[in-house]
């Protein structure tokens, strides 16, 4: 697996991590945007680094199950579509922002505020 060293903090420019001092480099700094090889990750560093590739390996696939979707008409409009059927009236992508990350109880709540004139 591959992990990439990231900061501590929004905007943090230095503070990498520490590890063992080397010939190669003596501070033993790990600096920000650096990418390791790992055989697994380093949870101890949770928050400091971000997977870039792996394996997938004992891993669960994210299956989005949901009943509603979001199709896009052209001309910078979506819809939320039911089972293949258009249930809300035409939305822009800053309306949208978020949907996926929604209850399948509350995308029901979206879709009644937006629901398109019958």
């Amino acid at each position: 697996m591959r992990i990439k060293i990231i900061a501590p903090f929004k905007g943090a420019t230095s503070s990498g991590l520490y590890g063992k001092p080397s010939t190669e480099n003596p501070s033993g700094e790990i600096m920000i945007g650096t990418e390791i090889d790992v055989e697994k990750e380093p949870t101890d560093w949770v928050g400091r680094y971000e997977v870039v590739s792996g394996s997938t390996e004992g891993k669960e696939p994210v299956l989005n199950d949901s009943a509603y979707k979001v199709e896009s008409k052209g001309g910078g409009y979506s819809v939320i579509t039911k089972d293949g059927e258009p249930v809300t009236k035409g939305l822009r992508k800053d309306d949208l922002e978020g949907f996926d990350t929604l209850s399948e109880e509350d995308r029901a709540a979206f879709v009644e505020l937006h629901k398109k004139d019958a």
